[in-house]
């Protein structure tokens, strides 16, 4: 549903969408993979993605997200961040910007909705299964390699609640892109 909230409102900021039979489009699949930036972990997703104008995509993504445990030992005492996987699906888009030569820069920004399932080990031993709900924005740059082949770089800063509380997240990923 969000990702038909996101095509409609491209239609309204784009009227020439929804008018026009001659635009290109095409439909690709999408994989990524990389380290989080903040906190020692890793993100993979793969996507399916729509693009009604050539520097514009709407993309419908499953990913997932592992945080590992960090416990900081202090003179008095010590701190614990218990780290965890979400696993979720999320709607995006993303708008390619100025080409410089064979590169094209882009924003992108998104919701999304899935399920965290926080780290269990000695000092958190309670299995746990939270809800969450995000937001996330970022850039990156695409560059094709053949006619339907391309890679991708990007680094996106998702911000959300799960359970009552923040979740924070900035993974850093490099992906291929197949182009039908």
């Amino acid at each position: 549903m969000r990702v038909s909230c996101v095509a409609a409102f491209l239609f309204v900021l784009l009227p020439s969408v929804g008018s026009t039979q001659s635009l290109p489009s095409s439909v690709s699949i999408q994989a990524a993979a990389g380290p989080t930036v903040t906190d020692k972990g890793h993100h993979v997703s793969a996507a399916v993605g729509f693009s009604p104008l050539s520097r514009v995509t709407v993309l419908l993504d499953v990913q997932r997200t592992h945080l590992s445990s960090r416990i900081t030992r202090q003179e008095r005492g010590f701190s614990a961040f218990r780290g965890g996987t979400m696993t979720a699906v999320s709607g995006e888009v993303r708008v390619g910007l100025w080409p410089v030569q064979r590169v094209t820069p882009y924003v992108l920004a998104g919701l999304g909705a899935g399920v965290s399932r926080p780290n269990v080990n000695e000092t958190f031993p309670d299995p746990v299964t939270n809800d969450a709900r995000f937001m996330f924005f970022g850039g990156g740059v695409h560059v094709p390699l053949r006619e339907r082949l391309s890679v991708f770089g990007d680094a996106r800063m998702l911000v959300g609640a799960e359970a009552g509380e923040l979740l924070a997240m900035a993974p850093v990923r490099v992906g291929l892109a197949w182009r039908f």
